[in-house]
């Protein structure tokens, strides 16, 4: 797979919605500017970052207590997986 220099790799973060998520927003914003939430489904948010700043991310998200579930390298699979955590899927999975 070819990734264009210009674009870079994507990342998005599985994480658990909670209140102080979007104050937590602005504080990543400040290592990554252009990560950003890019939907809530239910229970879960899906957080956008650059693949370079994924695991900074990840520590600032723990350590003020949200809850981390994984990484995907598109928002189809981020998806995926949330319908799994659900129980949509009926089974099998990862």
């Amino acid at each position: 797979m070819v990734v264009k220099d210009k674009i870079g790799r994507r990342r998005y973060i599985i994480v658990e919605n909670a209140e102080e998520l979007d104050s937590v927003m602005r504080d990543i914003r400040k290592i990554d500017n252009k990560a950003r939430i890019i939907t809530r489904i239910d229970n879960f948010s899906i957080i956008f970052c650059r693949h370079w700043y994924k695991e900074r991310v990840i520590e600032i998200l723990k350590s003020r207590g949200i809850n981390t579930y994984r990484t995907a390298g598109t928002i189809k699979k981020a998806k995926e997986f949330i319908k799994i955590i659900q129980g949509e899927d009926g089974g099998g999975g990862y």
